[in-house]
């Protein structure tokens, strides 16, 4: 296996764990709401919530745009199933923009073209799903231009 990340994982993260374990709630107990202030403020957020997985945060997020039948949700082919599947669930097509080969993450100068070509069509997508390979960053400034010009959401 070819590894592409590691955890960082503490003692104390270890320990918080293992108390949650022994007390008598393994979810929706009183740590979820400790846990979802932590976020928030880590994030500089007034609110964040807690879910059991991704693929519900993803979904959830779909929901929140209002993504439903008829409309298009484009993302990268590399990633989990999830990122496709949460718009799916949603009743939207799900379409790919091709990736940057020296970083893995959607490529500006294709999704650029993509966007062009979709207009003429009037198929342009209603929400961009990226995702920032490894941990490596897309080209949001890029991308947040080409949101506005075209009118997706990201």
């Amino acid at each position: 296996m070819i590894p592409y990340g590691r955890q960082q994982i503490t003692e104390d993260d270890i320990n918080a764990v293992v108390k949650v374990l022994h007390s008598d709630f393994l979810t929706q107990g009183p740590v979820v709401p400790m846990f979802e202030k932590a976020v928030a403020k880590y994030c500089n957020s007034m609110e964040a919530i807690a879910v059991n997985s991704a693929t519900s945060a993803l979904h959830i997020a779909c929901l929140s745009l209002n993504v439903g039948k008829d409309d298009i949700v484009w993302t990268t082919p590399i990633t989990f199933l999830a990122t496709a599947n949460c718009a799916r669930y949603c009743g939207a097509k799900v379409d790919f923009v091709d990736i940057d080969p020296d970083t893995f993450n959607i490529s500006i100068n294709c999704l650029d073209v993509k966007l062009r070509v979709a207009k003429v069509n009037g198929e342009l997508p209603k929400v961009l799903i990226v995702t920032h390979m490894c941990g490596q960053p897309c080209e949001m400034e890029q991308i947040a231009h080409l949101s506005k010009k075209y009118g997706f959401k990201v």
